[in-house]
């Protein structure tokens, strides 16, 4: 059974859809685990950032990322939703794409958030609005805007033991040490 052209410009649209996918959920892992190589795939060189508090070049955003990261029982998680095409002209894309955030960050000063007074979890939710550009066959971030749709911080109190989670490959970490960089699977 051959496509007719329309099935095969909708296939081309889902192949471009994924594409876009694929560049969100490496923006994910790649702040999540702090992964300076990952990060180097999401935004094209002159891409820019706007996450509220934080307003300039990706790369400058991402460093940060690098320096909040640490293993003084830290930990970053990303819910990143599908992202949705809301229109499209040519080689650049208005991507709209919900996520959840979810941080937890030690007492102590913070190069981000100043001194946080005790151990704190985080949450928020948005969406980003992202300028997607493709170049050479490659989808990526030209710009961002980080929309908050909410934000809660509240006292973090560790419940490994609760749900007997052990010390170890069960618990996330930064890259390398994150068991999903293993490579013996």
């Amino acid at each position: 059974m051959e496509l007719s052209d329309a099935e095969l410009a909708e296939v081309r649209e889902l192949l471009e859809l994924r594409a876009i996918q694929e560049v969100m959920l490496r923006y994910g892992r790649a702040v999540d685990r702090a992964d300076a190589d990952l990060m180097a795939t999401i935004f094209w060189p002159e891409g820019v950032d706007n996450h509220g508090m934080y307003d300039g070049d990706a790369a400058g955003f991402f460093e940060r990322a690098l320096n909040a990261r640490d293993d003084a029982g830290r930990a970053r998680h990303h819910l990143i939703g599908a992202p949705r095409i809301l229109s499209r002209e040519g080689d650049q894309a208005k991507v709209e794409t919900y996520f959840i955030f979810v941080g937890v960050y030690g007492a102590g000063p913070n190069d981000n958030l100043g001194t946080v007074e005790h151990d704190t979890i985080g949450f928020n939710s948005g969406r980003y609005r992202d300028l997607f550009e493709k170049r050479d066959g490659s989808w990526r971030v030209l710009k961002r805007l980080t929309v908050y749709d909410y934000a809660l911080a509240s006292a973090y109190e560790p419940a490994w033991d609760f749900f007997k989670i052990p010390p170890g490959i069960n618990r996330g970490a930064i890259e390398p040490r994150d068991a999903t960089y293993d490579t013996d699977w």
